[in-house]
């Protein structure tokens, strides 16, 4: 089954990207860059310094070269700049699916947001993961494992790993 592991406020969420075929996540806002092991649920590096990343994105691929211990690898991110090219489906049939606009919760019933499920296999289980309204939806989707998903927000990030 799948947990819920942590949220995370990020002000100015721009871009994410996981490691290829690692549960690691890097996160670039307007406040800097982080990395963040979606297993765990934990922020395990973070460059304060560097707001201004947009320097080392490399425009045409999307990708960033990580920091402190991934440096040096290259990594494919999505969000604001460039389309969001998570999985939306584990190999063994789990799916993110989103709905289309609809009203929020009361008493928010008259702002339009999208809600996004996470899909059993069997199609028998669906579970309210994270929705978007007052913070705008960059990317969500699985890593290349199929062990952990997140939902980036522009101002938060949503961790869920299997337990």
């Amino acid at each position: 089954m799948w947990t819920h592991k942590n949220t995370f406020g990020v002000g100015g969420l721009e871009n994410i990207g996981y490691v290829s075929n690692q549960d690691f996540l890097i996160v670039l806002s307007s406040q800097g860059q982080g990395i963040f092991d979606c297993k765990t649920g934990e922020k395990v590096a973070r460059k304060h310094d560097d707001s201004d990343w947009w320097h080392k994105l490399n425009k045409s691929t999307n990708s960033i070269v990580g920091f402190d211990f991934l440096a040096n690898i290259e990594i494919n991110t999505c969000g604001l700049y460039g389309e969001d090219n998570l999985s939306k489906t584990t190999q063994d049939g789990w799916t993110l699916i989103i709905s289309d606009p609809e009203p929020d919760d009361k008493p928010f019933e008259r702002y339009l947001v999208n809600r996004i499920y996470l899909q059993s296999p069997d199609r028998k289980v669906k579970i309210f993961v994270g929705k978007n309204g007052a913070c705008e939806l960059r990317a969500f989707g699985f890593s290349d494992t199929g062990n952990t998903f997140i939902i980036a927000l522009s101002c938060d990030l949503i961790i869920y790993s299997r337990t």
